[in-house]
């Protein structure tokens, strides 16, 4: 413990000032897959550290990478993340301190943080990463189905009164109709009985003597 404290010294030493990347770079993922969790340091014309260090963590303080005296340090790494992470000292020299990280599990989801000290008489940079599940699916997205069940539950009873509405309304116009009907059909003979012209005998004039 008292060399991984030795690399916050020495990282202090060369890091007057954090610089911070603004608001956080949002990454997706699915469960299962592998992503990759950029920090990219500005070199600004400084010499590269002779012993650079690179430490990411989670939600402040659970370290997921430990890179210092030229490897990683999976002994300082939480177990969750063992054997899960792969950090290229390769992308060192050209300011790349990004970290890979295998398997991605829903307890990943979340603020990553990137610490990296890689050139002299530079600040040290602070990049925030925020690892988020993929939307793109409705399967893949947190309370989904909680979500359709709660419009389902909504949704069919919704759809059963606008159809029991519908047809009530539609029966009384209906019955309204019919009953029109029956209606004209009662009054026709009626009104033939009505306009009929009256009998001969009936309507003849007695002629005048």
């Amino acid at each position: 413990m008292a060399a991984h404290s030795s690399v916050w010294i020495l990282a202090g030493f060369f890091s007057v000032v954090l610089a911070a990347a603004g608001d956080p770079v949002r990454i997706e993922a699915d469960e299962g897959e592998d992503v990759l969790l950029p920090c990219i340091v500005e070199r600004r014309d400084a010499d590269r550290l002779p012993d650079p260090t690179v430490n990411w963590q989670r939600s402040g303080s659970e370290v997921v990478n430990s890179y210092y005296n030229g490897k990683n340090h999976p002994v300082y790494q939480s177990g969750r993340y063992k054997g899960r992470t792969e950090f290229a000292s390769q992308g060192l020299s050209e300011g790349n301190a990004s970290l890979l990280l295998k398997n991605v599990t829903p307890a990943d989801f979340g603020n990553y943080t990137c610490h990296a000290s890689l050139y002299e008489n530079s600040p040290q940079t602070l990049q925030t990463v925020l690892l988020m599940q993929k939307k793109t699916q409705g399967t893949n997205v947190p309370g989904g189905r909680e979500n359709r069940l709660r419009i389902l539950s909504i949704c069919v009873p919704l759809s059963a009164l606008v159809i029991l509405v519908g047809g009530s309304v539609g029966y009384c116009w209906w019955k309204k109709t019919m009953k029109s009907k029956a209606g004209d059909a009662e009054a026709a003979p009626e009104m033939e009985e009505f306009t009929r012209p009256r009998n001969s005998e009936n309507t003849s004039v007695t002629p005048l003597h």
